[in-house]
């Protein structure tokens, strides 16, 4: 695998339309003052940064595998400079096949390098489990998973708290026709500090 650390800034468009998504106007940090499209908004994912990585070395023998660790921005009312920060990783494998299989794997090791044990979805354990995902338009229909965290509750009302920490899957062919890809891609992202 090899690190890539593109830009915090991107376009409107790559960190939303790009991806599938919608703007809820509530999420990104938007510049007031852009001095060109490509730099509108601090980005809310890691993804369109890799995804033109991976764009602009698409020439390069195959498999494409690379990752980044970095910060993304969300607006947050509640603090005094109205934004706060989350530490992502994300990856992303491209082939000639979707290797769906990888990405999962990659998941699997980098939670058992943190210390984060797989548990089953049901129950009481702390650690981690995958479930498929409802409906996320950045992945293929059926082809992506959510990453839940269950951690010991800070109170007395349960033993455990679970939160949704990130995703992975097959990205759409919409998404990879955006960003100039032809070959299939799969994708993993998740926020790194909840794990702390």
């Amino acid at each position: 695998w090899t690190e890539v650390l593109p830009l915090i800034l991107c376009s409107h468009d790559e960190n939303f339309a790009y991806l599938n998504r919608k703007d809820d106007n509530a999420t990104a940090v938007k510049l007031s003052n852009p001095k060109t499209l490509e730099y509108q908004v601090v980005r809310t994912s890691l993804l369109p940064g890799i995804l033109k990585t991976v764009r602009e070395n698409k020439k390069h023998a195959l498999p494409i595998k690379v990752f980044e660790v970095s910060d993304v921005a969300f607006k947050d009312d509640s603090l005094e400079r109205k934004a706060r920060n989350e530490r992502h990783v994300c990856a992303i494998y491209c082939a000639k096949v979707s290797g769906f299989e990888f990405i999962h794997g990659l998941v699997n090791r980098l939670m058992d390098m943190l210390h984060v044990k797989l548990v089953p979805a049901s129950g009481e354990d702390v650690g981690y489990y995958i479930k498929e995902s409802e409906v996320d338009p950045t992945y293929f229909p059926n082809r992506c998973a959510d990453i839940f965290l269950r951690k010991p509750s800070k109170s007395s009302n349960s033993s455990t708290v679970t939160s949704k920490i990130g995703n992975f899957g097959i990205l759409h062919p919409n998404v990879l026709e955006h960003f100039e890809l032809v070959y299939p891609c799969s994708a993993v992202e998740f926020n790194l500090e909840s794990l702390q």
